[in-house]
């Protein structure tokens, strides 16, 4: 009897012990710190995302600490270009519990070689009208992405488009997002991507995952600019 209730007891302790604790913040420019937090389940690892954001001649490098599911954790950077001298890349590291002390992360230059696709592009930071332009995809964006919706921070609200050249790792995280992160409350409602010359596929929802990190980039450069 003893021995089953030490086995129940364990069992007990390694189901409430599932989940794991990470830090949660955003730094612009640099990294940050924050509070630690219980993940959920299916979010199984701790994630360091940086995004880094280029807006005509500006740079924005932005850091994420957040709960992530380990199936993001071996996807390759993600890259977009939205035409306009726009474009996105983000890539994650991750660790758990001591590792995520030391663990960094880096995004690698993008490919700037022509790859012969060509991709509908444009940016519009406070309207659901974009003036489209037809641009060269580079290096591993094979694929067109379209992206709309609304994020609200504070008392401003930005109605945002965005079309361009992606790669399929940044397809692999599209979601049709909603909900809060970092301070602002987005909800994207259309969420589509395809490889060139290919038909449309619409991502069904899931969790915020290494996309919404880098779109939070580009919509904090024009909510204080």
């Amino acid at each position: 009897m003893k021995t089953l209730l030490l086995c129940c007891l364990l069992w007990a302790l390694l189901e409430t012990g599932t989940s794991i604790s990470c830090e949660v913040c955003v730094g612009v420019h640099k990294s940050c710190t924050g509070p630690v937090q219980v993940c959920s389940k299916e979010l199984d690892s701790c994630g360091i995302i940086k995004a880094e954001s280029v807006v005509g001649n500006i740079k924005t490098p932005m850091f994420t600490k957040a709960c992530v599911s380990s199936s993001q954790c071996n996807l390759a950077p993600l890259y977009i270009t939205f035409g306009n001298g726009i474009s996105i890349s983000s890539n994650v590291a991750c660790c758990v519990g001591e590792a995520c002390k030391t663990a960094t992360v880096s995004v690698p230059p993008a490919n700037t070689t022509l790859n012969g696709r060509r991709c509908p592009a444009c940016y519009s930071a406070f309207s659901h009208d974009c003036n489209e332009e037809i641009i060269d995809c580079t290096g591993t964006q094979t694929h067109c992405l379209h992206l709309s919706g609304t994020a609200k921070s504070g008392q401003t609200t930005v109605k945002t488009t965005m079309k361009g050249c992606a790669s399929e790792s940044a397809c692999i995280n599209m979601q049709q997002l909603k909900g809060t992160f970092g301070g602002i409350d987005a909800h994207f409602t259309t969420a589509e991507c395809s490889p060139v010359s290919s038909r449309v596929d619409t991502v069904a929802p899931e969790g915020a995952g290494l996309i919404f990190s880098a779109l939070l980039t580009v919509l904090l450069v024009n909510i204080v600019s």
